[in-house]
């Protein structure tokens, strides 16, 4: 591939990625305005889950807020000229902004929690680029962003899909 069209390959990949963030984040996957959760809500205790509350639900919640932001760290890493701090500075800051826009606009619980799993993802995300550096010598961001753009293009299938056959 050409350099101005790899970097625009690079770019249309993480912004779809980003884009898929907010909705997941900010939008709870919601496919209408109607269906945009409404509620502001603080939890500044890590770790801290109402009594009554389902903990499957909270240990699947953790996992899936690591995994969210992995390809967060591995593309700031990228992007950041393969710098650690950068991957996981900017994984966390894009975390805490997601956190105060939930709380600002009533879209969601802002949770120190989301924040520390969200940034432990970035982090992750981080390292990953950096082992997959060793293995394959510079060629880490055009195999994550191939990939990346397969898995996109099969979640915007499916997200078709199950548009057609709601409604």
């Amino acid at each position: 591939m050409q350099t101005k069209k790899k970097k625009t390959f690079e770019y249309v990949v993480i912004g779809i990625y980003l884009l898929f963030l907010c909705w997941l984040i900010l939008f709870k996957l919601a496919d209408s305005i109607d269906k945009i959760p409404s509620m502001r809500g603080i939890n500044l205790i890590p770790f801290h889950y109402d009594q009554l509350s389902n903990t499957r639900f909270h240990q699947t919640e953790v996992l899936y807020n690591v995994l969210v932001f992995v390809p967060a760290g591995f593309f700031f890493s990228a992007f950041g000229k393969g710098k650690v701090t950068f991957g996981i500075i900017a994984s966390a800051m894009l975390s805490l902004c997601f956190e105060v826009l939930q709380w600002i606009f009533a879209l969601g619980a802002s949770d120190i929690t989301d924040f520390i799993t969200n940034t432990a993802g970035g982090a992750f995300g981080t390292f990953l680029f950096f082992a997959m550096g060793k293995l394959f010598k510079g060629h880490q961001l055009k195999i994550a962003c191939i990939l990346g753009a397969i898995l996109e293009t099969l979640f915007i299938l499916l997200m078709i899909m199950l548009l057609l056959f709601n409604n």
